[in-house]
Parts: structure tokens; C-alpha cells; sequence
């Protein structure tokens, strides 16, 4: 079998994977209690993911921001941005974004979220981790978003404070646990993007993991057969409305989705290692 460690090898780079597990259980930990907007387990999400990036190297920021809660209330969130120090001039930047929010916990019933989204997070740590030392054609910026369950209020903001002429692309990642018995990631993109990249995503495909891109909601939706608008369906939402080219990777569909049962129990981490391997692959080919 083909490990992630050889697919990065094979590119003259290896990750370091010794965190990647324990990402996910720290996040989904009862101590975090789900991760929900504006309580102590979302700021200590918070402060560990700020932690994690310093210790990879990033410049940190921390991004306020309120939002409506309610019909009178009001409820603040805070983005957590990572930035690699600039190699180049005018470089253009890729933005990558996971949310670390969740559903918190009801009464005596906890929402881990292992899926939705710390595998996004651990994947976002991961990546930054695999390029903190590399030199790109682009400037590459990792933000932990709050507030995605709530109607995407972190990214929102978040786009509020760009350039948007500064932005090369937007890298969506949320829900990246494989199902082993249907191993597929799935990469949602505007139709501008899958004309660009549709070729270097699917040239992801081996034996073991099948990428497929498209940005079309009814093919995803009859896969699923469900009625998702996957445009709007997670943070790259915000940057489509500015017009910033976006992908979105995913699985699709989990049937353990805003469930108690969203645990690390079910995560086959070597094959989730392996999906992230891929993407840093594409990462590495994406053109200046």
C-alpha cells in the first residue's frame, strides 16, 4: 500500500503527521464541549489552534468580529489567521479556510464535530505545518473561521478585510473524513476554477482515493440524493459572493453530520492522512 509519507516523499518533501491525530481528539475533547460560538470551549479552541500556528512559525492574528444572534442579541466570534512571511513581491495569495466551530453541547448530549469540521482544522495544521518552510510563487494564509454554523459569519467578515485583487484562490476545507468504503473526496469549485483545475484535481485519482471536481450542485445532489446548494453550503460561500475563485473539498455526505455519533471512532486516519497528502500535492502545482 502507498502511504501518505511515500506520496510526499516521492516530491522531495515529507510531512510531519505525529499531530494529526491528536488534533482531532483534542478538539472533539469534552473539555472543548463542541466548539459552539462565543463559549469557553470555542475560545479554547481558539487559543490552541493560535498556539499550533505559532509554534509552526506563522505570524498570528487574532480577528474579532460581532455578528446578530437572534432577534435582538448580538454574539462575537473570532477568526484565527496564520501568514507566512513574504517571499516574494506582489505575490498573489491562497487563502485556506476551516472552521473550528460546532454545535456545542445540549443539555447532557455532546456534539463532538470530529468531521464537521476538526477534520477541517487538523487538515489546515497539517498543511501549514507540510509548507512552512517551502518557497511558493504565492503567499499562503491558513484561517481557522468561527462562527461557519452560524451562517458563515467568520468568513464573511473575514472577506470583508481583503483585497480581492490580492487573492490568487480560496481553499475551502471542511468535512474531509474518507469513507473507506467509498473512498472519494469530493472538490466543489466555481466553473471559472473547474475549467483551471479540473484536470490536476482528477489526476489525484489512484486506486485508493478518487477526487472528483465539479460545480454543479444537482450531480453532487444525485450522488447524495439529497437537495444541498453546495455553493452556499460552507465558507467558500463568502469568497464566491466577492467573486474570488474558490474550491471547496469535502466529502459530501456523512451520515453522522451534526450528530453525537460525529466522534473520532470513526475516522480512518490513514487514509484521511493520505486525502491531505493529495491536496498538498495540488497545492505544490498550482501555477503562479
Amino acid at each position: 500500500m502507498i502511504t501518505a509519507s511515500a506520496v510526499l516523499i516521492s516530491t522531495g518533501h515529507a510531512f510531519a503527521s505525529k499531530d494529526l491525530e491528536q488534533d482531532i481528539i483534542t478538539l472533539t475533547s469534552a473539555q472543548f464541549a463542541g466548539r459552539k460560538t462565543a463559549t469557553q470551549g470555542a475560545q479554547l479552541a481558539a487559543e490552541f489552534v493560535s498556539e499550533r500556528f505559532t509554534s509552526l512559525g506563522y505570524t498570528v492574528d487574532e480577528q474579532s468580529f460581532t455578528y446578530q444572534s437572534g432577534f435582538f442579541g448580538k454574539a462575537t466570534g473570532r477568526n484565527i489567521i496564520a501568514s507566512q512571511n513574504s517571499r516574494c513581491e506582489n505575490c498573489k495569495k491562497v487563502i485556506f479556510t476551516a472552521h473550528y466551530d460546532h454545535l456545542g453541547q445540549k443539555g447532557s448530549r455532546l456534539y463532538p464535530g470530529a468531521n464537521d469540521n476538526a477534520s477541517g482544522v487538523a487538515a489546515l495544521l497539517y498543511l501549514a505545518e507540510h509548507f512552512a518552510q517551502s518557497t511558493q510563487p504565492y503567499q499562503l494564509v491558513f484561517v481557522a473561521t468561527d462562527a461557519e454554523e452560524n451562517g458563515l459569519h467568520g468568513s464573511e467578515y473575514l472577506v470583508s478585510t481583503l483585497n480581492k485583487d490580492e487573492i490568487k484562490l480560496n481553499i475551502n476545507l471542511d468535512m474531509l473524513v474518507v469513507n473507506p468504503r467509498k473512498p472519494r473526496i469530493y472538490a466543489f469549485l466555481d466553473k471559472q476554477s473547474l475549467a483551471q483545475y479540473q484536470t490536476d484535481i482528477k489526476t489525484l485519482s489512484d486506486e485508493q482515493l478518487t477526487f472528483m471536481a465539479t460545480s454543479s450542485s444537482a450531480r453532487l445532489n444525485r450522488l447524495f440524493d439529497l437537495k444541498v446548494d453546495w455553493r452556499r453550503a460552507s465558507d467558500h460561500y463568502s469568497f464566491a459572493k466577492a467573486g474570488i475563485p474558490y474550491i471547496y473539498f469535502g466529502i459530501g455526505h456523512d451520515k453522522h453530520h451534526h450528530q453525537s455519533t460525529d466522534t473520532a471512532a470513526h475516522i480512518d486516519f490513514t487514509l484521511f492522512e493520505y486525502a491531505i497528502a493529495k491536496i498538498a500535492l495540488f497545492i505544490e502545482k498550482l501555477p503562479s
